[in-house]
C-alpha cells in the first residue's frame, strides 16, 4: 500500500511534506495517529473529528493543528479526498512557539491547545510558495528552516488570536456554530458550482435570512466572500506552472471570466495570475 505522506523537506529541526489520502482509501476515515507536531493547510475540504471532540470543516480557509500521538478521523466532503501541505517541529520548538500565547504549555503533554485556526490571505499565500520552493530543492537550509518556524509560529499566533475574533468551529458547538459548519461544508461541495442562496438554504434546512445572518456573524463574511476567498484560494494550485491556462481556471472554479478572476486576484492577494505564476514558482520573492 502506497505511503500517504511525502516529504519534501527534512532537516534536525523541521520537516515539510505533502498529505495524500483518496476517499476510497481504506486508510481515509483514520489514517492513525499524528506522529508529529504540525500545523496543516488543506487543499480540500474535508470533515475532521480530533478524538474526544465536535467534528469540524478543514477546507482551505482553515488551518488544522496536530500534537504529538493525537488521534482524529475524517470523513469525505468531496470525490477530491483529503489533500493537504503540513509543516512539522520538534517538540521542544513546538513548546516555545506556544508558551508565548500560553505559559502552561511549558511542561503540557500537549502544547497545541487548539485544533484549527482561521488562514489569512497572506499566509494561505506564502505557505504555498515556500512549499513549491521547499519541493523544487536546492534551498539553503538555514533559511528553509527558519521559514518553516516562521509559518507554524504564525499559524499558532492565529488560533490564539482567533479566540477574540473569528469564533471559529473550534470554541463551542451551538446550534449557530454546527449551521456555520454544515454551511461551509455545502459550500466546499458545490465551490465550482453557480448555486443560488434559496438552493444552499433548502439543502441545510434553514431559511435563506437565517442562514445569512449566522453565517456572517460567525464568521466575519458573507456567504458569496467566502466562497470568493475558496475559489481563490485553490486557483493558487493549478497556477503552479503553465500547464492550465488562466481562462481554463477561471472557468474550471466557476469565475465569471478571465478578467473575472485576475480581478480577484488582484484585489486580494495584490497579484495577478501572470506574477502569482512567478511567486510559486520561485521567480519572484
Amino acid at each position: 500500500m502506497r505511503p500517504l505522506d511525502r516529504i519534501v523537506f527534512q532537516a534536525e529541526t523541521a520537516q515539510v511534506g505533502a498529505f495524500t489520502c483518496p476517499s476510497g482509501d481504506p486508510r481515509f476515515r483514520d489514517s492513525g495517529p499524528i506522529a508529529r507536531q504540525l500545523v496543516v493547510f488543506p487543499r480540500t475540504g474535508v470533515w475532521i473529528r480530533h478524538a474526544g471532540s465536535r467534528a469540524f470543516v478543514a477546507d482551505p480557509h482553515v488551518i488544522t493543528i496536530y500534537n504529538q500521538g493525537q488521534e482524529y478521523t475524517r470523513a469525505p466532503l468531496s470525490a477530491d479526498g483529503d489533500r493537504c501541505d503540513w509543516f512539522a517541529l520538534t517538540s521542544v520548538l513546538a513548546r516555545e512557539i506556544a508558551v508565548v500565547h500560553d505559559a502552561r504549555a511549558s511542561d503540557a503533554e500537549r502544547p497545541f491547545r487548539h485544533p484549527c485556526a482561521p488562514c489569512p490571505p497572506d499566509l494561505y499565500l506564502r505557505q504555498r510558495a515556500l512549499f513549491h520552493r521547499l519541493e523544487r530543492g536546492g534551498m539553503d537550509e538555514l533559511y528553509a528552516e527558519e521559514s518553516v518556524i516562521g509559518i507554524v509560529a504564525e499559524a499558532i499566533g492565529a488560533a490564539y488570536g482567533a479566540r477574540g475574533g473569528w469564533p471559529g468551529p473550534c470554541d463551542s458547538f451551538d446550534a449557530h456554530l454546527d449551521l456555520v459548519e454544515r454551511g461551509r461544508a455545502d459550500i466546499i461541495a458545490h465551490a465550482r458550482a453557480r448555486t443560488t442562496l434559496a438552493e444552499m438554504a433548502r439543502r441545510l434546512s434553514v431559511s435563506p435570512f437565517h442562514l445569512c445572518r449566522v453565517f456572517r456573524r460567525v464568521t466575519g463574511m458573507s456567504l458569496h466572500a467566502y466562497r470568493m476567498e475558496l475559489r481563490q484560494r485553490l486557483a493558487l494550485e493549478p497556477l503552479v506552472g503553465e500547464a492550465i491556462s488562466v481562462s481554463r481556471i477561471a472557468a474550471n472554479l466557476g469565475f465569471a471570466s478571465h478578467s473575472h478572476l485576475t480581478a480577484t486576484l488582484r484585489r486580494r492577494l495584490g497579484l495577478t495570475p501572470t506574477r502569482l505564476r512567478r511567486v510559486l514558482s520561485g521567480r519572484e520573492r
